[in-house]
């Protein structure tokens, strides 16, 4: 990422006028070369989405079903009297606007078990639009964070559909909250029901979520495999030489983005997932303390640290850390098979490095400073059933400590991070070019340039689809889990 530049006016009056036919001749010259600056796909209103095929060695990482979701305009949705309502949010969704929920009866109960001879008739509706079925069972999922429980009908493709959906709390860090939603519907005279379990996504999978773009940075010898979504405008440079790559499907809230080109550039060759305009907004939460998301188990292993603190991780499982006010170390070298904690008190900074072997939390309400490279134990690229796991948390700030600390080279990091405010690279204008590999995530409110200093490349970590690191922040978004789309008919339809 690029810190852009600016020109100060250093010339006279008397100079500036006589220079001024030659710089509009310049000018006329320029305007009829390659290079330029336009604004990325379209700024109106309506949504738009450019989908490229992917060239890359890569492009089995494309987003499968348990991507974000797009926001979308669900159909009108048909209630019946509530027995209360939620106070709704203006500027929200059609759906959302339509959208009421009321306690639903008691808990679904497991079916028991079946006799041979009553096997219930499966079948799968043809003509439902699964996609937009799904979607909209996302979206009624997102109102369940403050209703466990609730009932909910609506209409598509002329079916009236109706629904109890449950929210499951996760049981401990690492696990998902879940939605199971038990569907019903009316088909050629038979009464149908099918269930939908959706997941609850972190912010862990995505490889980057950005709240804020800062103006004046931009995208330019940057290289992320993965989803990444950006809540605002942002920008990119391209040139003849360098150009960003984005390996997954970008999501954009904005309209458009900026970009400045030297030389031509395809925006498929720069989007090679594609891109969606008009995505809706990922909120960051405002608590991401690691027990608000999860209960504090009993087994794990708890560090509440109080003051600013330096800790480094070893290959075998053992760790040390150092208060900048005691005289010595400490030291642990007792592998944990269950997640360790590290809490930074109000106003703490934490410093970490090492090799990291197990499932491991690094929080702070204040600051985290990377050090020097973190790297996990048994790499998941070479070792796929890794149970290796570094998330690195903070309200506030996530740093890169200058060259003066970490060395002038090149930095690992293998970790899920969120940083709710800025993601700091320090000292960007380092003489000796680097890169900066991160193999996990970054989430961020904001992000600061990296060149000179560093380029920047990010890959996701896939396992992040199936565990996240212990206490990671979620998102507000559910996205299906399983759905093979069958539906079992009831034996009230057969009466």
């Amino acid at each position: 990422m690029l810190r852009r530049g600016g020109l100060e006016p250093r010339v006279s009056r008397v100079l500036a006028f006589v220079l001024s036919a030659v710089l509009h001749l310049c000018l006329l010259g320029l305007l009829m070369t390659s290079s330029g600056r336009y604004e990325g796909l379209d700024e109106g209103d309506t949504p738009v989405t450019r989908l490229a095929l992917l060239k890359s060695r890569l492009a089995d990482r494309r987003d499968g079903v348990e991507l974000p979701l797009p926001d979308f305009t669900a159909p009108k949705i048909d209630l019946q009297p509530p027995l209360f309502a939620e106070d709704s949010t203006p500027g929200e969704s059609e759906a959302a606007d339509e959208l009421v929920m009321r306690p639903a009866p008691a808990a679904i109960s497991e079916p028991g078990p079946i006799a041979v001879d009553e096997v219930p008739v499966t079948t799968v509706v043809s003509e439902l639009d699964k996609p937009t079925f799904m979607q909209h069972l996302a979206q009624l999922a997102q109102k369940l964070v403050k209703t466990p429980q609730a009932q909910v009908a609506w209409q598509q493709d002329g079916k009236q559909y109706k629904a109890t959906m449950r929210l499951e709390r996760a049981k401990d860090g690492v696990e998902f909250d879940r939605v199971v939603a038990e569907v019903s519907a009316e088909h050629h005279g038979k009464q149908l029901t099918t269930r939908v379990n959706l997941k609850r996504l972190a912010f862990s999978h995505f490889t980057q979520v950005v709240d804020s773009w800062d103006p004046m940075v931009q995208l330019h010898d940057d290289e992320i495999v993965g989803r990444v979504h950006i809540n605002s405008r942002f920008n990119l440079l391209h040139d003849r030489r360098v150009a960003p790559r984005f390996l997954g499907k970008f999501t954009t809230a904005a309209s458009s983005f900026d970009a400045e080109s030297v030389g031509r550039s395809s925006e498929s060759d720069i989007f090679r997932g594609g891109i969606e305009t008009h995505a809706g907004r990922i909120a960051l939460p405002d608590d991401v303390q690691p027990f608000s998301w999860a209960e504090r188990g009993a087994q794990v292993r708890v560090h509440e640290l109080a003051d600013d603190t330096d800790i480094r991780f070893f290959a075998d499982g053992s760790y040390m850390w150092r208060t900048h006010n005691a005289q010595a170390a400490q030291y642990r070298n007792e592998p944990s098979q269950q997640p360790v904690y590290f809490l930074g008190a109000l106003g703490a900074t934490l410093r970490v490095q090492g090799i990291v072997s197990g499932r491991i939390l690094v929080y702070s309400p204040k600051r985290i400073v990377v050090a020097g490279s973190i790297t996990y134990a048994h790499d998941p690229r070479r070792i796929p059933d890794s149970g290796d796991y570094l998330g690195m948390v903070s309200d506030r700030y996530i740093e890169i400590a200058p060259p003066s600390v970490t060395g002038p080279g090149d930095i690992d990091i293998h970790a899920a991070m969120f940083a709710g405010r800025h993601f700091i690279i320090t000292e960007i204008d380092h003489a000796r070019p680097a890169t900066l590999r991160i193999y996990g995530s970054l989430s961020a409110g904001t992000i600061t340039a990296s060149e000179p200093r560093y380029a920047m490349k990010i890959e996701y970590d896939s396992r992040f689809e199936r565990q996240r690191p212990p206490g990671f922040p979620s998102t507000d978004r559910f996205a299906a889990q399983e759905w093979d789309g069958r539906w079992t008919e009831t034996a009230a339809s057969s009466e």
